[in-house]
């Protein structure tokens, strides 16, 4: 990916723009706006702020608080869990409805009987 084209290569005078009808200009101006030329080449109207982050996006982020030759013990590992069977999970989730579906079973067993 070509990271010129987001580079800004210089500002330009609104009056010197062809392609762009005065209304817009105009409009652009008031919001704020101004032009600059892209590295590929291509005019885009900006804010201050949109500038200033085009100009800081390709910086490296600093990390804080990073120490260097740091050792990661063995307890700080990531470890596999085990994980039950679902008939189990079921059970272990579902057992109080499955103990009042026995007693209601028995009871009505009985009462046939």
């Amino acid at each position: 990916m070509n990271t010129k084209r987001f580079e800004i290569v210089e500002e330009l005078d609104p009056a010197s723009i062809t392609d762009v009808p005065a209304v817009h200009k105009k409009h652009y101006e008031e919001l704020g706006y101004k032009p600059y030329r892209m590295g590929d080449g291509k005019v885009k109207w900006l804010t201050e702020a949109e500038k200033a982050y085009n100009k800081t996006r390709g910086l490296p982020i600093p990390k804080l608080g990073a120490k260097k030759n740091v050792h990661v013990s063995a307890g700080g590992l990531r470890r596999k869990r085990r994980h039950r069977h679902t008939f189990w999970t079921f059970i272990a989730e579902h057992w109080v409805f499955l103990a009042m579906a026995a007693i209601i079973l028995a009871v009505v067993l009985v009462y046939m009987r």
